[in-house]
């Protein structure tokens, strides 16, 4: 009895988006949880002022949720395509990326503690729902036996 091993199946464009698509709304979801529990704690004050001028609002935490994994889910896809262990490569790309997010909170100026650590909170939720959902997509190897 032999067993070989065939080469994976590319996985289709319509599963990996519906899989970003899902990372998308669930970190959304739940990053709109924290804001509001935030902000009902005063973690959030109208007078910290971002880089780009504004406070943050529940729109810019929505929009932080699904632009950047909207972002990721094209570079899944294009990984997904060139590379035979996608998976791999995206987690490092994935990981590299959080942690060149986690300065961003620590220099907004007057910044309460709980605002700075719901930030990063919210980081992870982002970046851990994108690698969840995402890396999950891959189909398995098929294994024949003769």
């Amino acid at each position: 009895m032999s067993t070989t091993t065939v080469a994976r199946p590319k996985l289709s464009m319509n599963t990996t988006w519906r899989k970003g698509l899902t990372a998308a709304a669930f970190a959304a979801v739940i990053n709109t949880v924290l804001y509001v529990a935030g902000s009902a704690l005063g973690g959030f004050p109208a007078e910290v002022i971002t880089p780009m001028g504004t406070p943050i609002t529940l729109v810019a935490v929505i929009l932080a949720s699904i632009a950047p994994l909207l972002v990721g889910t094209v570079v899944y896809t294009l990984l997904n395509r060139w590379t035979t262990n996608p998976n791999r490569w995206f987690t490092i790309i994935a990981i590299l990326v959080l942690l060149a997010f986690v300065p961003g909170p620590l220099t907004l100026p007057n910044a309460p503690m709980l605002m700075i650590v719901l930030l990063e909170v919210m980081h992870l939720v982002a970046g851990g729902a994108l690698l969840y959902f995402l890396t999950r997509t891959r189909a398995v190897p098929l294994v024949q036996t003769t």
